[in-house]
């Protein structure tokens, strides 16, 4: 069932990403790579709301700190509500976090399958070194990581995401 699902979407995947298998599959991988990531970092930032995750991160230090004083008081009723307050809280900065986590996997669904059957079997990319447990050889998988992981920081320490 699942790869049916995936096989319509590679299909339209395909059509767009197709052309860039003149470059090469490193090239070409780092295009698409580079592309999803990018993709990704802006769809995040259009579903989370700024401010109100911010509220809650500097709301959740707050009560941290006042955590750690009704400790170190030993005020017990003290620090079960903070507690109490900090769990709530944290609840909500995760509720808000799913909406990201949730834009990612769909993004990964509907791309990941495509490269794997574009790019499965054959060596993106030579190291100058052998590395434990990877060879000298990168396949998709490391390569898609290793472009996403890179262009993230980049993108986001030029734009000034966090």
């Amino acid at each position: 069932m699942f790869e049916q699902i995936t096989g319509m979407f590679t299909v339209g995947v395909d059509f767009i990403f197709g052309p860039l298998a003149v470059f090469g599959p490193a090239i070409s991988l780092f295009l698409i790579s580079s592309f999803i990531t990018i993709l990704v970092i802006l769809l995040n930032r259009l579903v989370t709301n700024k401010k109100i995750v911010s509220e809650l991160k500097e709301r959740m230090e707050e009560i941290k700190e006042q955590l750690t004083d009704a400790q170190k008081s030993g005020n017990k009723d003290e620090v079960s509500k903070f507690l109490d307050e900090m769990m709530g809280l944290n609840a909500k900065y995760m509720k808000h976090m799913y909406k990201t986590l949730l834009v990612s996997l769909v993004a990964i669904t509907i791309f990941l399958p495509w490269i794997r059957y574009s790019y499965s079997g054959m060596a993106v990319a030579q190291l100058p070194v052998t590395l434990p447990l990877i060879g000298s050889q990168l396949n998709w998988i490391f390569w898609y990581i290793l472009v996403s992981f890179t262009i993230g920081w980049v993108v986001r320490k030029v734009f000034g995401f966090e």
